[in-house]
């Protein structure tokens, strides 16, 4: 038993004359990685520490994070470098796809759990690693204590300091320059122009006479200007997808009749990102009007929720002459009119035109026969 207690002792005894060189190869390699990962080279992993709030409770303030680099997905935190020695941590929430001139481009949408508002758009090479193992200030702080502690007592032990201490000492000072430099002034995103993302369409509704005018992307909109021909519309309805506006009824009364196309000029503020600006041609289709005859009595009825004009023509013989009325009258949405032939009329023929996308349409009936 004593002979096995003093093994045992005599390899810890020994072990300890190699911690030093244990502890350099690792922060060595840590160095490394982080250096070459910070300034854009490949790199297998690095290690950084959190320095802000925008992650709690998942990272805290002064928790250190070890990434990889590997592929990631929805939910998973990543870690991007704005300058070598600014790096953020967030949590990826959405990804995109950018069209250019330079074919399709994918940028990453991230967020931090503590924040509100999404992150500007970042290519996915910016994406240095993703988060693997994070260690609690809890236990690496008196860990890294504990660790200067040893070294300075040996040194003050050998009274003479040696390269490996010497070496070691350099090396930490640098990891802590790598991983926990100052911070840098704030970066301000330029606003992307013209528009960052494509509509997703515009769409009119034949029920409520509004138009939607959605988009699909994780970036919301925040403030909303829309115009309809030249004439600002107000928003019946807005949320960060898409905006829901009501054009004037005369605006589609001309646009049903002459096919006069309505130009949707928007201007929408993208979150912390750019802006979504266009101006996106709509035509307006519709119902002709039904025409029916009870009693004798003309029933006009417009189907549409916008006004329609029709002209109205009756051909009636009255004491032996035959005359004319044409009169035109304006319909309102989702209304109707009741013509009657004239009073003394003896025949009557009626004939009822209006217009469609720009055609004439007509229907004549016999009214009235004696």
């Amino acid at each position: 038993m004593n002979r096995v207690g003093l093994s045992i002792k005599r390899f810890f005894s020994n072990s300890s004359i190699y911690v030093p060189y244990v502890l350099l190869a690792i922060l060595i390699v840590l160095v490394v990685s982080t250096f070459l990962s910070r300034f854009g080279y490949q790199s297998l992993f690095g290690v950084s520490v959190v320095i802000s709030d925008s992650m709690e409770p998942a990272l805290r303030r002064g928790d250190i994070v070890i990434y990889f680099r590997e592929s990631f997905t929805l939910g998973d935190i990543v870690i991007y470098c704005l300058t070598p020695n600014h790096c953020i941590a967030h949590r990826v929430v959405d990804f995109m796809v950018l069209d250019t001139v330079n074919g399709d481009r994918l940028l990453i949408i991230t967020k931090g759990d503590n924040v509100d508002s999404l992150d500007p758009p970042i290519e996915i090479e910016k994406i240095i690693g993703k988060v693997v193992f994070v260690m609690a200030r809890e236990i690496w702080i008196p860990l890294l204590a504990v660790a200067v502690a040893y070294l300075v007592r040996d040194i003050l032990k050998t009274l003479v300091l040696g390269y490996s201490y010497a070496i070691l000492f350099i090396v930490i000072f640098a990891t802590v320059l790598s991983v926990y430099s100052t911070i840098p002034r704030p970066i301000n995103a330029e606003p992307v122009k013209p528009s960052l993302v494509r509509l997703a369409g515009v769409y009119f509704q034949l029920d409520s006479c509004t138009l939607s005018i959605r988009y699909i992307n994780a970036i919301p909109m925040i403030l909303t200007e829309v115009e309809v021909n030249s004439t600002k519309v107000d928003i019946v309805d807005f949320n960060p997808r898409e905006i829901v506006v009501k054009p004037g009824e005369d605006l589609l009364r001309k646009a049903f009749e002459y096919r006069e196309p309505l130009v949707i000029k928007i201007e929408a503020l993208l979150n912390r990102v750019g802006r979504l600006s266009g101006e996106y041609p709509i035509l307006i289709g519709g119902l002709d009007p039904q025409i029916s005859f009870v009693n004798g009595i003309l029933i006009a009825r417009n189907l549409n929720c916008f006004p329609i004009t029709i002209n109205i023509s009756i051909r009636y013989l009255d004491n032996n002459s035959w005359l004319w009325i044409n009169r035109s009258y304006v319909i309102d949405g989702f209304s109707q009119i009741v013509i009657e032939p004239p009073k003394y009329a003896e025949i009557a023929y009626v004939y009822v035109y209006w217009l469609n996308q720009g055609e004439v349409k007509w229907l004549g009936l016999p009214m009235k026969i004696r």
